[in-house]
Formats: C-alpha cells, structure tokens, sequence
C-alpha cells in the first residue's frame, strides 16, 4: 500500500478563525470579542478576548484550543507561546496569527483590553477635542501679566 507521507485525513483543515471561534462557543465561552488587528501591527491578524465563568473553565477552554491547534498544525505552523500559567484569572495564547486572552469577567473589567485595542490612537482623540480654555480666576496664584 503506498501511503502519501504528506496526506492525512486532518490535512485538508486548519486552524482558522472561524475554527477557534467555533470551538470556544461550543467550550460555552462567554462575550467572545473578536478585533482585527490593524495592519501596520505585523504581530497577528486577530486578537480575541473571551471570558469564562470559573479558572477551571478557563483552563478548559485553553487546553481544548491548544489540543485542536497541535492536531491541526501544518508543519510551517509556529508553534504555540502561553503566558500566565501560573494565574487564576488570566491566561493567553499566541498561535502565531491570533492571540486569544483568556479572563475571568472581574479581571476583564480591569484590564479593558478592547477598548486598548479599539480605540483610536491617542493623538487622534486629542486632535477631535474641543479646545478648552480655563478661566483666570480659576488657577490658583496666577498672577496676571498685561
């Protein structure tokens, strides 16, 4: 039987969005938030933030998308970086094009990591504020020049 080393019945699939997006809704992930990263940014294409309802869930979570990962990985796949190991309400995992960060809702409120990510830069914001002026009598031992 002559067997194509290159071949096997999972090489047709890889580890998409739409994969990792699927297998956290079926883990029940809660608020997944998914940002394209803009492409001055060459780090990765996506980063996702999800939540879980307990460290335990968001261990689960995290291996299960580790576990599809390496049983999808094609062999010019970067291999997977995992940072806060040791943390109970935080995890995140670098597969190369996405980075997903798993949170606990307490410590997702914290860090806001959307709105880092979402909002424009911070020149931007100023250059759309309204020019504001203070009143004299308002800072405190000015001493007026004229």
């Amino acid at each position: 039987m002559d067997r194509d080393s290159g071949s096997s019945p999972r090489s047709s699939e890889t580890f998409t969005l739409d994969v990792l997006v699927s297998l956290l809704r079926q883990e029940n992930a809660v608020d997944i938030c998914v940002i394209k990263v803009p492409e001055q940014i060459k780090y990765a294409e996506y980063f996702i933030v999800v939540s879980g309802v307990s460290v335990r869930h968001l261990r689960a979570m995290a291996l299960y998308a580790i576990k599809v990962y390496k049983f999808l990985k094609k062999g010019g796949d970067p291999n997977v970086k995992i940072e806060g190991k040791d943390a109970d309400d935080w995890m995140c995992i670098d597969f190369g094009n996405m980075v997903v960060h798993f949170m606990l809702p307490e410590t997702r409120e914290v860090y806001e990591l959307e709105k880092l990510w979402t909002l424009r830069s911070y020149d931007e914001q100023l250059k759309s504020m309204p020019e504001e002026t203070i009143p004299e009598d308002f800072i405190y031992d000015l001493e007026v020049t004229k």
